[in-house]
């Protein structure tokens, strides 16, 4: 019957009827005979292959239009394959850091709550630890309630870059933020040390001197922060 090609042989002693095959339940078939932890299964739809993770050894299997591969994982990427999150994690764990961007990390996991995220800390590497921190931080520019994102480029922007950005533009609010955020005097170092144009410098200048002010009579009033 196997070589008729009407049952297919998936291990020892274990066959399916030939055509298509519920995979989850060969990945439970193959759990219960050998006793080995088997994952869910991950499909790739441009190559019709279906990987299971497994503790046992490798192998595939051909049913029809698709391949099963069953490939020998460490109980960490087992343990991933159990959740939706986890398949997101060990696919991006698979892809590897040299084959990752921050944006698709983002996409992937961006909107997960923190919780979820310290949830699969230990069962991931430290590299797709630290790549989803950075692709996930708050950037700057948000944190502060400026008016725009001076750190789109980076989320990593330096605070002396951000803020030459800031005094680039000029905008009152987003300067007084600015140095309401990192003092007055961290904003003038800054300033003194960029090239602007007379116009932009006069115009900084006044700037920095009202904020100045103003903040001052802040920290001496302390109603006057309400």
């Amino acid at each position: 019957m196997v070589l008729t090609r009407e049952i297919i042989r998936i291990a020892r002693g274990l066959y399916t009827v030939a055509g298509e095959v519920d995979t989850n339940a060969v990945a439970l078939a193959i759990e219960k005979k050998t006793g080995e932890r088997v994952g869910k299964a991950l499909i790739n739809p441009s190559t019709s292959t279906v990987m299971i993770p497994t503790s046992g050894l490798s192998l595939t299997v051909v049913t029809g239009s698709h391949q099963i591969q069953f490939r020998r994982m460490s109980q960490r990427k087992i343990q991933l394959s159990q959740t939706a999150k986890g398949l997101v994690l060990l696919d991006l764990w698979n892809r590897g850091m040299k084959d990752l961007t921050t944006i698709e990390i983002k996409r992937a996991t961006g909107n997960w709550p923190q919780s979820e995220v310290d949830r699969y800390a230990t069962l991931i590497p430290e590299w797709l630890r630290s790549s989803m921190k950075q692709s996930n931080e708050q950037r700057k520019s948000i944190k502060l309630g400026l008016s725009g994102a001076y750190d789109w480029c980076s989320t990593q922007m330096k605070d002396h870059v951000l803020i030459t950005k800031v005094l680039e533009k000029h905008k009152f609010e987003d300067l007084v933020r600015v140095c309401f955020y990192y003092g007055v005097s961290r904003v003038k170092r800054v300033f003194r040390k960029s090239g602007f144009d007379s116009m932009t410098n006069a115009n900084l200048k006044r700037m920095l001197k009202n904020i100045t002010k103003g903040l001052r009579l802040i920290k001496g009033n302390p109603y006057a922060q309400a």
